[in-house]
């Protein structure tokens, strides 16, 4: 479908749509024509943020369907938006087909897309296995095909698993997480010329724009970074464990929850900072958390070949190895005896090869068996 940038958008089928982005049922198609009513119409957008904080506030499901009353938010925030039933190709679009779709994707949404916590807080899903970039303002798109998308003077191009943009620096002043699931890997190109490899079960959140005075972005699990260098503006990477300046250079973090954390230095320098340490990298060297406090150390590069889908490891243990297996495989970890997960290894992972062929491998030159039931890999 072509869109074109001056169309005039029907109320209801943008009411329609909306729900059916918030249950995460929209289709490619009708995707992209809502995201273009939400960069062009604040009716729309304002729409859109009323329903999702009517979707983030309520405690349940229930009170989100009795509180959403669509046809009263709409009319108070729609003025600008014209009476037009031909608005999408001249295509007329009926009222039946809003109220069936809110009946309809609402109630899928009540089963499969609430999750109760604890103390009755409520998220929503991502889309289940797939790479996709949310926005904060709430906007959330798929990156499981090569496609092109504009949000807010940002031009987003997606194509042959790199995520690579353009911003309008006038415009540009919203930031975004882009987030890879379990048995994935994905690179984008930020704006400054920085290029970032993420492996599986990682986020990176970032601006579409950096600012003039640093460039800041925030790392959950592994990363490749091949900064661009710019001394004077520098470049710092946030992780729950420690932040990294960076001085132009190239470098590997793992910053995986519960497991060891290490900013690995291949090329330029790199500062780790902690609290109050401050420790400087030479190339070949990494930093890594030892309770509480950092720790310096030699490492081979080699070890960073996960960006061509292997996983070297020397001298680890298994419970260490296994951790690859969960992201690369989508798996969880079950150990029969925790002598197990002590033993050690030195191998390579291919993960082009199947979960099956890894754990005969495993089990030849080790004797440890294994069994994989219902997404759980037991070892014994």
């Amino acid at each position: 479908m072509h869109l074109n940038k001056e169309m005039e958008y029907n109320d209801e089928y943008i009411k329609a749509l909306l729900v059916e982005k918030l249950a995460g049922t929209i289709s490619e198609e009708d995707e992209l024509v809502v995201n273009k009513a939400l960069s062009d119409s604040p009716a729309a957008r304002a729409y859109w943020q009323h329903i999702l904080g009517q979707f983030q506030a309520s405690s349940r499901a229930s009170d989100f369907l009795d509180r959403l009353d669509e046809q009263q938010a709409w009319n108070r925030i729609s003025k600008e938006l014209k009476d037009d039933q031909h608005a999408i190709e001249g295509k007329k679009v009926p009222m039946w087909r809003y109220v069936v779709s809110t009946a309809a994707i609402l109630a899928i949404a009540f089963v499969g897309f609430w999750m109760f916590r604890g103390h009755n807080t409520v998220t929503l899903q991502a889309p289940h296995h797939q790479v996709y970039l949310k926005t904060d303002d709430g906007q959330t798109l798929d990156l499981s095909a090569d496609r092109k998308f504009e949000i807010a003077g940002t031009e987003i191009n997606n194509q042959s698993k790199e995520l690579s943009y353009t911003s309008d620096a006038s415009k540009s002043l919203q930031w975004a997480t882009l987030v890879v699931p379990p048995t994935k890997d994905y690179k984008i190109k930020l704006n400054d010329g920085t290029t970032v490899w993420l492996n599986a079960t990682s986020s990176l959140r970032f601006p579409f724009r950096f600012d003039l005075s640093k460039r800041e972005v925030y790392l959950k699990g592994e990363a490749y970074f091949e900064v661009a260098k710019n001394a004077k503006v520098p470049f710092i990477v946030h992780t729950d464990y420690a932040a990294i300046q960076v001085h132009g250079t190239s470098f590997n973090i793992s910053a995986y929850e519960n497991e060891v954390f290490t900013a690995s230095l291949v090329e330029g320098a790199i500062s780790a900072v902690k609290d109050q340490e401050n420790i400087l990298l030479k190339p070949g060297e990494e930093v890594f958390a030892q309770s509480g406090t950092l720790g310096v150390r030699n490492f081979d590069a080699d070890l960073l070949s996960w960006r061509k889908g292997s996983y070297y490891f020397h001298h680890k243990p298994l419970g260490e190895i296994a951790q690859v297996l969960v992201r690369w495989y989508d798996v969880k970890i079950d150990w029969k005896s925790t002598a197990i997960s002590k033993q050690i290894f030195t191998g390579e992972i291919d993960k082009s090869q199947s979960l099956e062929v890894v754990l005969s491998n495993l089990q030849l030159t080790s004797g440890i068996h294994s069994k994989l039931e219902k997404g759980i890999l037991t070892f014994y």
